[in-house]
């Protein structure tokens, strides 16, 4: 379990880049030795890198541009999209996070009224704006220009004045074991926010993220109220996953 402190750290290397000890112990007014012991921390679990004076992001694997995510699998997150709009009624509240699949859920979303959109993604604010019968609300937080979305503090502390009746949220990739995974520490907790802010939490996440590699844990797959999917993994152990779970799985696959 990390500290309010190292979690802070942890946003202030996603967010700004490499940290130093000495302006760390000056910013929280602990010792050089206190920080050290926060940067092992944060080290031995994989989410920084030391170096002389200082810590960083570690190296690991990147997710490619939300605009070349929204290529791939076109047609079945344009399926999930559809699905998932059906479900969410007039009166609703909506958390709507990172991810190409969010992203043509709010497309979805463009005819419905008498709904509350609360995001960080900007895709799904713009295409928001062209309905004007839905009330948007844009977090603040830093631009990531690579996934049109913003992260950080201000991000995480705007989503706290809204309790959802629905969260949506995508993933960089999914594990029998280790359940949703992402790209960055920054989007992790994020999302973590969105759902435990949420009443029912929507997963859309098409049938290859099961075979993609990320390396950050976002919560367990018991955590989401409701996966939709286009089809189910062939792995044995992703479908024990799932069904050991007890989240809601719809199949969002080509009409018949």
């Amino acid at each position: 379990m990390l500290s309010d402190r190292q979690r802070d750290i942890l946003s202030l290397i996603e967010t700004e880049g490499a940290q130093y000890i000495e302006q760390l112990s000056a910013r929280y007014d602990v010792t050089t030795q206190t920080i050290r012991r926060d940067i092992n921390a944060l080290c031995d679990l994989g989410y920084a890198k030391r170096f002389h004076g200082g810590v960083e992001k570690p190296v690991a694997a990147r997710n490619i541009s939300v605009n070349a995510r929204a290529a791939l699998n076109r047609g079945a997150k344009q399926r999930i999209a559809s699905v998932i709009a059906a479900a969410i009624p007039p009166g609703s509240t909506v958390f709507m996070g990172i991810g190409s699949t969010v992203q043509f859920v709010a497309a979805a979303l463009v005819q419905h009224v008498d709904l509350r959109v609360v995001t960080n993604n900007i895709h799904v604010a713009l295409t928001l704006s062209e309905a004007p019968q839905v009330e948007v609300h844009m977090t603040g937080g830093l631009l990531r220009h690579n996934d049109r979305d913003v992260v950080g503090p201000d991000a995480l502390n705007f989503f706290e004045k809204f309790y959802a009746s629905h969260a949506i949220i995508g993933a960089g990739a999914l594990h029998p074991e280790h359940g949703i995974l992402d790209f960055s520490y920054s989007e992790a907790q994020l999302t973590s926010k969105l759902l435990t802010n949420a009443r029912l939490r929507f997963l859309a996440a098409d049938v290859s993220k099961w075979s993609r590699d990320a390396s950050v844990r976002v919560a367990a797959l018991s955590e989401v109220t409701h996966f939709f999917t286009d089809d189910l993994p062939e792995q044995k152990s992703a479908r024990a996953a799932l069904l050991e779970s007890g989240v809601e799985v719809t199949l969002c696959g080509e009409a018949p």
